[in-house]
């Protein structure tokens, strides 16, 4: 058969193949979905099922491993490791609390600036934010002995709070969540490994599903029906597994989980009442006196202020724009915090009976008539943030001035009379004295970091060799060795380090500095006496 001829006739069988696989096609296409492919482009679900509220990578909320949140903003310092404490030209004053604490840094850090310079102070302070939006009870009083725990310090622990105690999370309530988990609990928890896998694999699918949408929309073959049933196949799979996806997830949030319901024997408060109101309380009542506690420990001393309100009554005369912007009558949190202030005053007041450096500052507007607050919940505008930071500055006064003046003499310049728990029992280049608590002082004048770079040694004889520990019954006595940076500071010239003793009774010490090589540089011993 002559070529033309033949490339007519395989021309003409495969348009006769392709009109049979379009006819079959567009019967196949009417059998299964009841209507006849006629548009010229695939039918397509033009509003896709939403996607789960779960921003993994890009939210605000991020999970801690201690605080149980915190979130990414440009002064939050809850992601770093906390700093040292105050050199001796420097009064570290920490803030905790929520959101309303969180936005006051700026204000607050000038206010003190200027109250340094007005009062002639001899330091200079540094703040350091240890709030974060939403925090409430224990979160402050993690955050500080985790502050702590990592070798930070302060000399004021200050903290602003007494908001988010009061204003029930209505999701995490109704989920049946352990009432004291954090705020926003159910939103953080989907960052689990399960439900992250299942929540980006659902991602991928829907951005699978979209990309099917587009290449069906500009394809040459959006006439054919082949195309179209090719196309609704692999979209009804993908939506198929989405559905699928969908089902495990609800599954997995349905599951009880320590992680995300709290302990099985808890009070379920499903609704806000008196009880839980109470609870709350109670717990910020016990957060501040641990906040107390934990100061005392540091050498610093609490000062706790409890926050201004728009819906306390008489708090401030709102203006028209407060009114419009920022009050929200009948609402929620004005039923919560009018019902229930009255409650943490009185245990405002009894943190005061504890000792406890406790300011209520809901009446420092009672006569201001600007325009202070900057929505309905809590939160001020810079002018009112201006006067709250000037309001704690002026209570903190007394001990910022305290803590700008201390200077206490050196150990070693201490008389005898002036010392009496303080007893020298080695003189060498560092003078060791034994204090309270089982503690020893090592302490050197007119010292500089290079006399504390070196690695200090020693060695404690225990009055019975049995309260040896096993590895070192070769040795006839125990090991203490430790560096300086973990032990010691250096305060006015003096380097001052302080190491606890162990419980068992001790027949003798023996200390000192050794080089690398192992060359001693100073040594002293001292046999107690016995019991």
């Amino acid at each position: 058969m002559p070529l033309p001829k033949k490339l007519l006739f395989y021309g003409l069988l495969a348009v006769l193949t392709l009109a049979a696989v379009e006819g079959m096609s567009r019967l196949a296409y009417f059998l299964a979905l009841d209507q006849w492919y006629s548009d010229g482009r695939p039918a397509v679900n033009s509003t896709p099922p939403p996607t789960p509220d779960v921003d993994l990578v890009s939210g605000k909320w991020v999970h801690h491993p201690f605080y149980g949140y915190t979130h990414r903003g440009p002064r939050n310092d809850l992601n770093r490791l906390p700093p040292r404490p105050g050199s001796a030209d420097t009064v570290v004053i920490a803030l905790t609390g929520g959101s309303v604490a969180e936005d006051l840094e700026p204000s607050l850090h000038q206010a003190l600036e200027r109250h340094f310079a007005a009062a002639n102070l001899p330091r200079r302070p540094v703040l350091v934010p240890l709030a974060t939006a939403a925090m409430k009870q224990p979160q402050q009083a993690i955050i500080a002995a985790n502050t702590l725990s990592f070798g930070g310090g302060f000399a004021i622990l200050v903290n602003l709070d007494g908001y988010n105690e009061f204003i029930p999370n209505s999701s995490n309530l109704n989920a049946g969540l352990f009432r004291f988990f954090p705020h926003v609990w159910e939103q953080i928890l989907d960052s689990t490994v399960a439900k992250t896998l299942l929540v980006g694999q659902i991602a991928v699918l829907r951005q699978e599903q979209a990309e099917l949408t587009r290449a069906a929309a500009v394809s040459p073959f959006h006439y054919s029906t082949a195309f179209a049933l090719l196309y609704r196949y692999r979209l009804q799979r993908t939506e198929n597994r989405i559905i699928q996806l969908n089902h495990a997830l609800a599954a997995a949030e349905t599951d009880y989980s320590l992680e995300k319901h709290g302990p099985r024997h808890h009070i379920l408060f499903r609704q806000w009442s008196a009880e839980l109101a109470r609870a709350e309380v109670q717990s910020w009542y016990r957060g501040s006196l641990l906040l107390e506690q934990l100061a005392q420990l540091a050498g610093a001393e609490y000062y706790h202020f409890q926050q201004p309100n728009q819906y306390v009554p008489g708090a401030k005369p709102l203006t028209a724009v407060e009114l419009a912007c920022c009050y929200a009558a009948g609402s929620l949190s004005e039923t919560v915090y009018r019902e229930n202030y009255p409650l943490l005053r009185q245990f405002g007041e009894k943190l005061q009976r504890q000792g406890v450096n406790y300011f209520d500052l809901t009446g420092i507007f009672a006569d201001n008539h600007e325009t202070l607050y900057d929505d309905d919940c809590c939160h001020f505008n810079e002018r009112g943030d201006e006067l709250l930071a000037a309001a704690i500055v002026e209570r903190l006064a007394p001990a910022l001035r305290r803590a700008a003046n201390a200077s206490p003499p050196p150990v070693s310049a201490l008389s005898p009379a002036a010392r009496p728990r303080i007893n020298e029992l080695i003189d060498a280049d560092f003078q060791v004295y034994q204090s309270a608590g089982r503690r020893l002082l090592y302490v050197k004048e007119d010292c500089s970091p290079p006399d504390t770079a070196d690695r200090f040694f020693l060695h404690i004889v225990p009055a019975d060799p049995a309260d040896l520990p096993p590895n070192r019954w070769e040795y006839g006595f125990d090991n203490r060795d430790f560096e300086f940076a973990d032990a010691g500071t250096i305060f006015n010239g003096q380097c001052i380090g302080e190491v606890l003793l162990p419980h068992y009774s001790i027949a003798s010490i023996r200390t000192g500095q050794f080089r690398s090589d192992g060359v001693e540089l100073w040594a002293g011993a001292y046999h107690f006496p016995l019991p």
